[in-house]
């Protein structure tokens, strides 16, 4: 019996999703849905346990499903058992990075689920040419100059300091590049050569990395300019990213819309730290009753430290 093999796309597109995510997910799924006009193939992960929730929420929008779990289980294959108490930031990393393994593709873009398109878009708005991916590099001009107009100092300084880290592991001086701001678009080639050339070399694995360097989207962009397993082609960010909830209303202040972003952007991305629903009050009683357990518990460690002064 003859064995088809599976078909290996010029690109797919990815999202590492789960349960409180679900929403978010299925809103950025319609959107590709209704703007992929080459029928690039989109693929989620999700946990196991939370696969079948997410096949009832997404109903008849075209994707293809796959669990955590298997994507995990290729990284294990090679690198041995995942470490105990890996933090769950890290293992979302861990799984846009080893998503690779899968063999469905030679590149991916992928999207977080709190971003969505806004207009169409082909596979050649990601690559340079036939062959060569874009990459998404800048100097956040964006995001630095909202940081001055607030006198937030903390959002550079900490860009800074995360760039020079990883400026550090790979030896390299000058401009402090941001590799950051989802959708990004990854070569295959470039994840196999990370642990082909540079971690199996010094018998290290992507766990260990992460944990000292904990951030993919650095780790990927900085890789590749020591590298240069591909040609770095940069582009600005695909998505309009807001990362804080100030950053929107200044925009929108300003008369800022997805129909003047489309001219710029293929979409949009409201990082969901900040653009959230707001949870629901807790009934009176509930919160009389937690108010009453704060006192009392106020109450018992004053009459602790006067029983302990004496």
């Amino acid at each position: 019996m003859k064995v088809l093999k599976q078909k290996v796309e010029k690109i797919v597109l990815f999202c590492k999703s789960y349960d409180k995510d679900m929403l978010r997910a299925r809103r950025m799924a319609e959107s590709v849905h209704r703007f992929n006009a080459d029928n690039i193939p989109l693929y989620i992960s999700v946990p196991a346990s939370d696969l079948n929730h997410f096949k009832q929420c997404f109903g008849n929008i075209p994707c293809h499903f796959i669990t955590d779990e298997e994507i995990l289980s290729k990284s294990c294959q090679v690198y041995g058992p995942l470490p105990k108490l890996f933090p769950s930031d890290l293992l979302q990393q861990l799984i846009k990075l080893e998503f690779w393994r899968m063999g469905f593709c030679e590149n991916y873009l992928w999207l977080d689920s709190d971003s969505y398109f806004i207009k169409t878009f082909h596979i050649a708005d990601f690559f340079h040419d036939e062959t060569t991916p874009y990459t998404i590099q800048y100097l956040s001009e964006d995001l630095f100059g909202f940081a001055k107009r607030t006198n937030n100092k903390k959002i550079i300084n900490d860009f800074q300091k995360l760039a020079i880290h990883f400026q550090e592991l790979f030896k390299r001086s000058g401009a402090l590049y941001n590799f950051g701001s989802p959708p990004l678009i990854w070569s295959c080639n470039v994840l196999k050569s990370l642990y082909e050339d540079y971690l199996r070399p010094k018998n290290k694995t992507i766990f260990d990395l992460l944990q000292e360097y904990p951030c993919e989207m650095q780790l990927y962009g900085e890789y590749l300019l020591f590298s240069n397993t591909i040609p770095l082609v940069p582009v600005d960010p695909l998505f309009k990213f807001y990362h804080y909830a100030e950053q929107f209303f200044e925009e929108q202040m300003n008369g800022e819309s997805e129909f003047s972003l489309s001219e710029k952007y293929l979409g949009v991305v409201m990082q969901s730290n900040w653009a959230k629903l707001p949870e629901p009050k807790k009934p009176p009683l509930v919160r009389l009753k937690n108010f009453f357990c704060k006192f009392g518990r106020q109450i018992n460690q004053g009459i602790r430290s006067i029983r302990k002064n004496d």
